[in-house]
């Protein structure tokens, strides 16, 4: 059916990738199953997906790579599969533009709650949720430090103009901050807002997600001026936010 989302999953393992079909399928989604880059550049081209569900194990280029070319090329969500529990894996999967990771095993109604997540924020680009115009007077247009925010369009762009494109989770977070200025926002708070679970202990997606964002809009990322860091409590957003007039 045309209306059906696609999800295409690269995985070389027969066992996991027909389990994944299966589920998904079972769940009303259009499922592409393929074992490696080659395959997953020629659906991409022909017959985008809204989503890839990722192995990182695979033959050729591994999953890390065909995520960062994704990422450059196509507005798509990625999840992460992996066999191991490694962290590094985790935060490098996430830094060059993953939204979501899960290690092998995994629970089949946690990939799908995953899988559900991360389609929502895609589904909403483009327009804003109900009720989603955040704490600036209904504004959907915001300006902070030289920046300029459209909430409706997910568009941030200079106050000059010139555009920066933002993953769905990178303009989650920063939607996030923008409607809770110069306020303390825990990770635990932002994983609700941004991933829609609880955060987790050693669970750095929150702060992998603030370094990506940081790099966009920080005049000097590593000592940042907009995005502070709160010791012990999480991330507040100390620039002066106004709706656009």
């Amino acid at each position: 059916m045309s209306d059906e989302q696609h999800i295409l999953v690269v995985e070389d393992d027969e066992m996991v990738a027909d389990l994944v079909r299966t589920y998904l399928a079972s769940e009303g989604y259009r499922v592409t199953v393929v074992e490696e880059g080659g395959e997953m550049r020629k659906v991409m081209d022909k017959d985008p997906a809204e989503l890839v569900i990722m192995d990182i194990r695979l033959p050729g280029e591994d999953g890390f790579a065909l995520t960062q070319y994704l990422h450059e090329n196509y507005a798509v969500g990625v999840i992460i599969v992996s066999a191991r529990t490694d962290h590094v894996d985790r935060v490098v999967g996430l830094e060059i533009g993953a939204d979501d990771y899960v290690t092998k095993p995994f629970n089949e109604r946690e990939l799908l709650a995953r899988v559900r997540s991360v389609l929502r924020r895609i589904q909403s680009e483009g327009k804003p949720k109900a009720g989603e115009q955040g704490n600036q007077g209904g504004q959907s247009i915001v300006t902070f430090s030289g920046w300029r925010l459209d909430c409706g369009a997910r568009h941030l762009s200079t106050v000059e103009g010139e555009a920066v494109t933002l993953t769905s989770s990178e303009f989650s977070l920063l939607h996030s901050l923008v409607q809770n200025p110069q306020r303390v926002m825990t990770r635990d708070r932002l994983m609700d807002m941004v991933y829609q679970r609880n955060y987790e202990p050693y669970d750095r997606s929150i702060d992998v997600l603030v370094t990506r964002l940081r790099r966009k809009i920080e005049e000097t990322p590593k000592s940042p001026t907009l995005i502070k860091t709160v010791r012990g409590s999480g991330y507040l957003f100390a620039a002066e936010v106004r709706p656009e007039e």
